[in-house]
Parts: C-alpha cells; sequence; structure tokens
C-alpha cells in the first residue's frame, strides 16, 4: 500500500507529457537526409522526458532518506534546502549552504518560467472558448502567479503529499483516456480519426468520448482516493482511473460510433494553393494547417479569432459540409 500510494504521487507529474508535446511545437519539419536525428530529437524531447524525470525522482528520494537518517525531522526531510545541505554536506561542508541555495534559485526559477508560461497558455484557452474574449497572455500570467503565491502562503507544500495524490487522479484518467484513443480508437476501430484535429470549427464542443472517460474514471478514483473502497481503493486510486479511462474510451466510441469527433469536412483545407494565409478577422499571416475556412466571414480564419468569435453562432457546423467557398487574401 505504501508503494500505490508513492507511486501515485509520482504519477501525478504525468502531466508534464501535455508541455512536452507542447514544446515540440517547435520542431522543424522532418527532412528525409535527417530523418533518424530528427526522431531522436522527438523521442528525446518527449517521451524520453520520463528517463530525467525518474531519475530526478530517484535522487530526490535518495536525498530525502539521507537528510531523514541524519537529524532531519520527517516533516521537514522532504524540503530541498534540507536535502540539499545534507547531501552537500558530504563533499563540501564549508559550501553546502551556498550550493543549496543556488540549487534552488535554479530549480525554482526553471519550474515557475515554465509554469507560468504553461499556465497562461491554459487559462487563455479555456476563458476564450469560455467567455470569447482575449485580454491577452500577460493577464493570465498574473492570475497564474497570484493562484501560485496565495497557495504558497497557505503552506500548501506541508500537505503537497495528500494535494499531489489527489490530482493524479485527474491527471491519469486524462492520459489513460489520450492513450486508448491513440492505440485503440484510431488504429484497430477506425472510430476516431486517424490525424489530430483541434481547430475549434472542425470541433464538436464536447465529444463524451474522451471527456467522458476523464470524468467517470476522476470521480471514481477520487472517491477511491479519500477511502471509498477501502484502503487498498485508497493507495491504488491513480491505477483505477488508469484502467477506467484506458477502458471507457473505447466502449463510449463503441456506443457513439465515433460521430462526436469531427463535426464538418475534415478534408477541407482553406486556400489550398497557398501555404501562408491572412486571416480575414485580424489580418495576421498563419500556416494554412493552422487555419479554417469561415463561412460566416467568407475566408480563412486563425485559431483565436475563430474561438473569439461570438456572432457566428457555429455557422459552420450548422450548414453541413462546406465545399467550395471562395478564400479572400488579404
Amino acid at each position: 500500500m505504501l508503494w500505490g500510494s508513492a507511486a501515485g504521487i509520482a504519477l501525478s507529474l504525468i502531466a508534464q507529457i501535455g508541455e512536452q508535446a507542447d514544446y515540440l511545437r517547435f520542431m522543424p519539419k522532418i527532412k528525409p537526409a535527417k530523418k533518424w536525428k530528427w526522431w531522436f530529437a522527438v523521442l528525446a524531447a518527449g517521451p524520453g522526458w520520463v528517463v530525467l524525470g525518474a531519475t530526478k525522482q530517484l535522487m530526490g528520494s535518495f536525498l530525502s532518506s539521507i537528510a531523514a537518517t541524519h537529524g532531519t525531522p520527517l516533516a521537514k526531510a522532504n524540503e530541498p534546502i534540507h536535502m540539499y545541505i545534507t547531501g552537500f554536506g558530504y563533499a563540501f561542508p564549508a559550501a553546502a549552504l551556498i550550493l543549496a541555495a543556488i540549487f534552488i534559485f535554479m530549480s525554482q526559477i526553471k519550474i515557475n518560467v515554465t509554469n507560468a508560461y504553461s499556465g497562461s497558455l491554459s487559462w487563455s484557452n479555456f476563458f476564450s472558448r469560455l467567455t470569447h474574449r482575449h485580454p491577452g497572455r500577460v493577464i493570465y500570467i498574473f492570475l497564474n502567479v497570484g493562484i501560485a503565491l496565495a497557495l504558497m502562503e497557505g503552506n500548501m507544500f506541508s500537505v503537497l503529499g495528500t494535494i499531489l495524490g489527489f490530482y493524479s487522479n485527474v491527471a491519469v484518467a486524462w492520459i489513460g483516456a489520450i492513450v486508448a484513443d491513440l492505440v485503440i480508437n484510431k488504429p484497430l476501430l477506425k472510430l476516431s480519426p486517424s490525424y489530430i484535429e483541434f481547430k475549434r470549427a472542425h470541433l464538436y464542443n464536447f465529444n463524451p468520448v474522451g471527456f467522458g472517460a476523464m470524468v467517470i474514471a476522476s470521480i471514481v478514483s477520487v472517491a477511491a482516493f479519500f477511502g471509498a473502497f477501502g484502503p487498498w481503493g485508497e493507495s491504488f486510486s491513480a491505477f483505477i482511473a488508469l484502467f477506467l479511462a484506458f477502458t471507457l474510451s473505447p466502449m463510449i466510441a463503441i456506443m457513439t460510433k465515433g460521430k462526436y469527433y469531427i463535426a464538418r469536412d475534415p478534408h477541407y483545407h482553406a486556400g489550398t494553393h497557398h501555404d501562408v494565409l491572412d486571416c480575414v478577422s485580424c489580418g495576421f499571416e498563419y500556416e494554412k494547417e493552422d487555419m479554417a475556412c469561415c463561412p460566416a466571414h467568407d475566408g480563412p480564419i486563425c485559431s483565436l479569432c475563430c474561438s473569439l468569435d461570438k456572432e457566428c453562432h457555429d455557422m459552420c457546423k450548422n450548414i453541413g459540409i462546406l465545399k467550395n467557398i471562395p478564400v479572400k487574401r488579404a
């Protein structure tokens, strides 16, 4: 049960896979002559993060155990400053505090910059879709930092294990639903499109396959985490979330026949004769893969402007399959 509880806390970091995928957006296009280098970079920066992540967790556990066996109270043995002071104290006793402070500053700057970036992106996407307004990413950076400061001042670190254990149920359910879609729904059941679609204009507002599987798995596993199914269920709640999400995703896809994945013709691309198009709303240039053809504005529109539009009332999804819509270039 201790192993299951520890695994549940560690699995909360699985959501960082989403951040790694976000970084991979900056990868250049693959070239036949350097295909192996491209794949190596993708694997190292994507799933290869697990190697570095696992190494960091093992090192942290090792340092924490050293701190605990050398007089540091158990309640403080998991705090990085005590771990580093104890660890550096063996090799550099005179400079242990200075080196520990440097490591703390470096790690916190890296973590907070990454979280401010990814958090502002998430808040921006969420509120843009919900309110159709976009005051700018800077506003959401301040929101994200404000939440972090409030949690820090509330001494959330003292209950970090409980918070991460609770959060891992949702994170693992999310990943489980995604993996099931990628390895079962797409290649085996053929109920999910073979490609990844992200444009609002081509998607339903709600797809019960992924979201439904994640929500159901999260509810059951969170109930297990709080003791609804006894001590074993409490310890292995994250694995319950993984199993349920992975199982429910193809089941719901079969029940819905996959009809809630794509809301309009997925093969239509605005301005197929141009690699770069001008958005009819904001006027900025984007690659055609990031554009959708908007019947309300009679031309190609970027993802952000599509999310912010309040007047179209999803006309593109309501008029059926769109073809031969003229594309205007600014």
